[in-house]
């Protein structure tokens, strides 16, 4: 049985839009824990952390689902998606090359590893849509 729009427009979406909201908040909160342990040296701290933003994302995950706040065709969102990773990937690269002239050299450094994410995850989104389009 799917989950899809099980509670939208039911006394619990109010509810379950906030938790989903919290939730993702916890991924943000938990991942930026995590690299603040890590740090500071707390690598099994660093580690817990992640498993606990990760439980964060699966938790915002369902409770989106069951409001239906993400449209059911995956291929769709992935094909909107993907150009909005291609877009923000060249945008960071931007904000790198002005960190970089203002000297911050290991965040320039760390921001350019976020934008070489975004460029790996809209390859993978482009291979996703190639493997699984219709004929």
């Amino acid at each position: 049985m799917s989950l899809y729009n099980l509670t939208k427009g039911t006394e619990l979406e109010e509810q379950v839009t906030s938790y989903m909201k919290g939730e993702a908040h916890g991924v943000m909160l938990y991942y930026a824990l995590s690299r603040l342990a890590k740090e500071q040296g707390l690598n099994d701290l660093s580690e817990t952390l992640i498993e606990i933003a990760n439980d964060e994302a699966r938790h915002a995950g369902l409770y989106s689902v069951l409001n239906a706040a993400v449209p059911q065709d995956i291929f769709t969102v992935l094909a909107q998606t993907l150009k909005a990773e291609q877009n923000v990937a060249a945008q960071i690269h931007k904000m790198a090359e002005k960190t970089r002239s203002l000297g911050l050299e290991t965040v320039a450094d760390e921001i350019t590893a976020a934008a070489k994410d975004e460029t790996n995850q809209a390859a993978i989104s482009e291979k996703i849509l190639s493997d699984y389009k219709q004929a």
